[in-house]
């Protein structure tokens, strides 16, 4: 399939170094060419070498024995960031994380929304989704010209109620992905460079995944064409509940992986700190076993309160809010300093 040819070729990208100097980075070219999230671990040890007033080594996204990467504390929402982007300020080293499910929540939308979920009369509900699109192209457009707009991921919007009508649940997502690639083309089409990477959110199987990858994959092409692969990566969001052997086969087909612990299930002890580091080292294990190089991040509170237990297992990092950054970035650093006390290598790990 799609998701398993793009799978192939990520296998041989993970092992290109990253050639990154300092005027690459003067004129933002880094982030146009960076191939997923894993790049920003790789960009961060690069950056750090350099500032050190060393010659930057040629760096892989690949461990050497006794190594870690950075450990990377990324934003998730918007607040407090600026409106706009500023073109010749410095770049994100990675992703921030939004949840188109509060797009479904602003004044514009919310209406809109639940008449469509509601209507029973199928020319009704076909105009609505179609005023729905054109507010989506609004928010995507808005999206790339904000502070967030350089890199970006995005989840797949759902609900619980999308989740009970698999049908609809299918239809928005094709005027989301639609409106979002059409909003990255004509910010494309300004000279301007943005990379909107995707997430298919809570899926419960590689095939289930596999599926959503390649609907995501044929709306890019429609909309982007083959510039696609450049523009965007496919990855998972998956719930603290997935069994851990199928989080390794999601992987497997899969850019990256988010653990989110704020999805909506079952279980409240996986909802405390202790409990998701529990879950997170088993889907973490199983994951190595199939990919020993994936991406793995989590997100939500719960992330945040298991940073150390996180960074201790070798997660890759964490999105957390505003309002836990800054404790989670002291965490990270001092968690770095003493990983680098202990192994005597100012180049065992990172924090951003």
């Amino acid at each position: 399939m799609k998701g398993e040819r793009q799978q192939n070729q990520n296998r041989n990208n993970v092992e290109r170094p990253f050639k990154y100097n300092a005027g690459d980075r003067a004129i933002g070219a880094e982030m146009s060419q960076a191939a997923s999230v894993a790049s920003a671990a790789a960009e961060f040890i690069t950056e750090a070498g350099r500032n050190a007033g060393a010659e930057a080594p040629k760096r892989t996204f690949m461990r050497r024995v006794g190594d870690r990467t950075a450990f990377l504390v990324l934003r998730e929402g918007a607040e407090d960031r600026p409106l706009f982007r500023d073109e010749a300020g410095s770049l994100p080293g990675g992703p921030c994380l939004i949840r188109s499910e509060e797009w479904l929540q602003t004044p514009e939308l919310a209406g809109l929304y639940e008449c469509w979920l509601n209507s029973e009369d199928e020319f009704q509900a076909e105009r609505t989704l179609q005023r729905i699109y054109y507010r989506l192209r609004a928010v995507s457009a808005a999206l790339l010209e904000s502070a967030d707009g350089a890199w970006a991921a995005v989840t797949l919007l759902y609900t619980q109620e999308l989740a009970a009508a698999p049908a609809k649940l299918a239809k928005l997502h094709d005027v989301q992905l639609e409106a979002l690639f059409a909003a990255v083309a004509a910010n494309q089409r300004l000279g301007r460079d943005s990379r909107i990477d995707l997430l298919a959110p809570y899926p419960a199987s590689a095939a289930e995944f596999a599926v959503k990858r390649e609907f995501i994959e044929d709306v890019a092409e429609q909309t982007l064409g083959h510039a696609y692969a450049a523009a965007c990566s496919i990855g998972a969001l998956v719930a603290p509940d997935v069994q851990p052997a199928a989080a390794g086969e999601i992987a497997r087909i899969a850019d990256f992986l988010v653990l989110d612990g704020a999805a909506d299930i079952a279980a409240p002890e996986e909802f405390t700190a202790e409990g998701f580091a529990r879950t997170a080292g088993e889907v973490l294990a199983a994951v190595r076993r199939v990919k020993p190089a994936a991406v793995v991040l989590a997100a939500g509170a719960p992330a945040a309160g298991a940073l150390a237990d996180l960074y201790r297992i070798g997660m890759s990092g964490i999105f957390c809010s505003a309002g836990l950054r800054t404790e989670a970035l002291l965490r990270a650093a001092c968690l770095t300093w003493m990983a680098r006390q202990d192994n005597g290598d100012t180049a065992a790990g990172g924090w951003l």
